[in-house]
């Protein structure tokens, strides 16, 4: 019987439960992951702030900033964050530390390890940051309405973010940097404290429109520059898509060997000839070949062009990838004279003369260094170099007036606050800080030492407690 028992008992498994972690935020799916059209790392946090609920202002205060250590950027007032997100926004999809630090952060918040791959970070030793990335959110209407009709998710490719790119590749028309509303018309920040996908960041309203609703100006797009940015949005968006399972790291030393065959190819190795065809600098052509600068991605995507080349294979095989028989002379520009510029003789007379009769002259508001400058017909430096002294003397005789003025406005807003105080006072309401605010002809003042003190004697003088 106590055999049978125990046949009928139930096997435990005694290994221990593996039970994976969970992350914070939500392990949000980045939208076209190994496509051309892969999602901007900005577009992902816009719209991770949207999965929450919550504003972008929002998730960056209470989740994200705390990880970069910036504790002035998260207080509760503070229009700083507004000015990090209009000013650090955009390198957050290029190669530097910023992209660096937010990927590190929202992988450590979602735990997805795939955000890099939404920044240019894969192609980072190989383009310079400058003329990459555009200032100002830009955005195709037709994709946003065609998505919306179709149900699918609206989102930022990062395409849109470089500045190269200036017409959609899938419907061949212009795209935006303004709110199409009359009554907004404003440039959309890459990453807005209330940003949305697909919505105008001030006005909240709906950017997607069909084709046929586009502006004429937006809809037609030459056949030369629709060619050219065909080409443009099929070489970067060759990089884009295989960053997740590039074969080898792109290096400089492939670039730099690549410009050396296009110009054996081109000129039989003559930098000068070269750089003159193309109408480049010859000292922009010695810093690529040596390796001390890297062409801005505008010209290597021209250069490829010219040689028939991937820009793709540029990063990674280097001058290997260059086939004599693409090359087509056909291409090139065509050339056009320039005028010399002629130098101007410094006339040290007549600026002389000039510097002592404005030093005579008594009239306000004095004339600053830069106005005589433009007077005179000279740049400043110039000046400065034979007359120092006299320029001192006029730019010091500048900045007292200036110095006098700043402390007339500042008595004027001053005796504003207690003039507000008193008119408060004498609607027996406290005169709080905020109130005067109201009243000022400069709200901002009342934030000033000046107006501070101002304040706090005149509530004394009056009874109240400040």
């Amino acid at each position: 019987m106590a055999s049978e028992m125990i046949n009928c008992c139930e096997t435990w498994d005694l290994k221990p439960y593996f039970r994976s972690p969970h992350s914070r935020l939500h392990h949000l799916e980045p939208v076209g992951l190994e496509t051309a059209a892969v999602e901007s790392l900005t577009g992902y946090i816009s719209r991770l702030a949207d999965t929450h609920g919550v504003t972008t202002r929002t998730l960056m205060v209470h989740e994200l900033l705390p990880l970069f250590g910036r504790d002035y950027l998260i207080r509760p007032v503070n229009s700083s964050l507004s000015s990090f997100l209009a000013t650090s926004a955009r390198p957050i999809n290029g190669t530097g530390h910023s992209a660096e630090d937010m990927v590190s952060a929202l992988q450590a918040l979602t735990l997805r390890q795939d955000l890099r791959f939404l920044t240019l970070l894969t192609w980072g030793s190989v383009l310079p940051a400058r003329g990459l990335l555009r200032h100002q959110r830009i955005w195709c209407p037709v994709c946003y309405e065609s998505w919306w009709q179709a149900g699918q998710v609206i989102y930022e490719p990062l395409l849109w973010s470089l500045k190269v790119v200036t017409v959609c590749p899938v419907h061949h028309c212009y795209l935006f940097s303004t709110c199409p509303y009359p009554d907004c018309q404003k440039l959309q920040p890459i990453l807005g404290p209330h940003a949305q996908p697909g919505h105008c960041s001030h006005c909240k309203r709906w950017l997607g429109m069909s084709f046929q609703d586009l502006p004429l100006v937006s809809r037609v797009v030459p056949e030369e520059e629709c060619a050219w940015q065909i080409f443009v949005t099929r070489e970067v968006g060759a990089l884009l898509a295989t960053a997740p399972a590039i074969p080898a790291e792109p290096t400089v030393q492939n670039v730099c060997s690549t410009v050396n065959r296009w110009v054996d190819l081109m000129t039989g190795g003559q930098a000068k000839t070269f750089a003159r065809q193309l109408q480049i600098s010859e000292a922009a052509i010695g810093c690529w070949r040596s390796q001390k600068q890297r062409p801005l991605l505008r010209m290597l995507l021209r250069l490829c062009h010219l040689f028939g080349t991937s820009l793709q294979d540029v990063f990674i095989q280097g001058s290997s990838a260059v086939i004599e028989a693409n090359f087509d002379k056909d291409r090139l520009p065509i050339l056009v004279d320039r005028p010399k510029r002629s130098r101007r003789t410094f006339d040290y007379e007549k600026v002389r003369m000039g510097l002592l009769e404005v030093l005579s002259n008594n009239t306000e508001p004095p004339l600053s260094m830069r106005q005589v400058c433009k007077q005179l017909g000279f740049e400043n430096a110039v000046i400065y170099r034979y007359f120092p002294e006299q320029c001192r003397a006029i730019s010091a005789r500048y900045m007292a007036y200036q110095k006098e003025r700043g402390e007339q406005r500042l008595q004027q807003l001053c005796a504003e606050v207690r003039q507000d105080i008193l008119a408060i006072h004498e609607q027996g309401k406290y005169p709080s800080a905020y109130r005067v605010e109201a009243l000022l002809s400069v709200p901002g003042f009342i934030r000033h030492p000046r107006a501070k003190a101002v304040w706090h004697a005149t509530l004394q003088e009056l009874g109240w407690e400040s």
